[in-house]
């Protein structure tokens, strides 16, 4: 029996764009900011109405948005205390979506990422905000869209760990010799001989 293949970057993108990747339950805790659940809608039937009235993002990304929150939850090792949801700041939840992108798609995080959509650190507090308007995501009262400040870059955090590290290179001056070929015997000027006898 051969061996199960390995799923490449390619495959983890493609099941995440068609929707057959495994998706978290509605009713599983551990979704971001906070992680109550108040939907009357399921997860796809959210997705649906909040593109139908704003369609920058895609599917995708949503899915990637709430693997990521249950990423940073479990990341955080934080659960449900006396039954009081887990809590996820804004700052903590951008490190847990950059940690499980460059985890799952590597160097391709930044291009799989811009398929959806999805540019900057804000874009994911306007996702996770649009889930919370429909009911998928609680929040505390102190939550706020400006949580989501740019903390890095897309280029910094996708792109940055990739690139080599410059060597710091010492300047030194070198002076060039042509080199002395081995062996070789210092040549001797022939005395010129007079031929002419004295007068």
């Amino acid at each position: 029996m051969d061996p199960p293949r390995r799923r490449s970057v390619f495959d983890r993108v493609f099941a995440l764009a068609l929707g057959t990747t495994r998706r978290t339950p509605v009713d599983k805790p551990g979704l971001c900011v906070h992680s109550e659940v108040m939907a009357h809608l399921n997860f796809d039937q959210a997705i649906i109405k909040i593109r139908a009235t704003d369609s920058r993002f895609a599917p995708g990304a949503y899915h990637f948005i709430r693997q990521s929150l249950d990423h940073s939850i479990a990341r955080l090792n934080r659960h449900w205390l006396e039954k009081k949801p887990a809590h996820v700041s804004g700052k903590e939840l951008l490190e847990g979506f950059r940690d499980l992108a460059l985890k799952e798609f590597g160097p391709m995080a930044k291009t799989v990422l811009g398929e959806w959509g999805i540019f900057r650190c804000s874009h994911v507090g306007e996702i996770v905000f649009q889930l919370v308007q429909y009911g998928i995501l609680g929040k505390s009262e102190t939550d706020k869209p400006d949580d989501f400040q740019e903390i890095w870059t897309f280029s910094e955090a996708f792109e940055s760990p990739f690139q080599p590290k410059p060597q710091s290179l010492k300047k030194r001056s070198v002076t060039w010799r042509s080199p002395a070929p081995k062996n070789a015997s210092p040549r001797r000027r022939p005395k010129s001989k007079n031929n002419l006898g004295k007068l």
